[in-house]
């Protein structure tokens, strides 16, 4: 399922019963926001927990797929909420944060810098 409200394209893989969802938000056409909710399928997948150097290339790879930028990323402060081990927040050069859960090597959220 895809739907377009205003500035905001919601994928996700049921209407009724969705086990993952990805929000994406842009702004003047650029991507401003990226968050991936996820309804209990990925807490089914075995625990792994990824190396820093790891979850940065995932960043990576995100911002070269969806933003078509190459990015250098260093680690910053917790995002609220996620000030666990389980998670890593990386930074741009442009302050634009990446959070990637380490259990399971996905990118949870990016936000562009306001």
């Amino acid at each position: 399922m895809v739907h377009e409200i205003d500035d905001i394209i919601t994928i996700g893989n049921d209407q009724n019963n969705p086990t993952l969802r990805l929000d994406f938000a842009y702004q003047d056409g650029q991507l401003v926001q990226f968050v991936n909710k996820e309804y209990g399928f990925l807490d089914t997948l075995p625990t792994r927990m990824t190396s820093e150097q790891q979850a940065k290339e995932t960043a990576k790879t995100f911002a070269k797929v969806f933003l078509n930028q190459d990015v250098k990323l260093q680690k910053t402060t917790a995002l609220s909420g996620y000030d666990t081990d389980q998670f890593i927040t990386f930074e741009d050069e442009d302050h634009h944060t990446y959070l990637v859960a380490l259990n399971i090597n996905v990118l949870l959220k990016y936000n562009e810098s306001s």
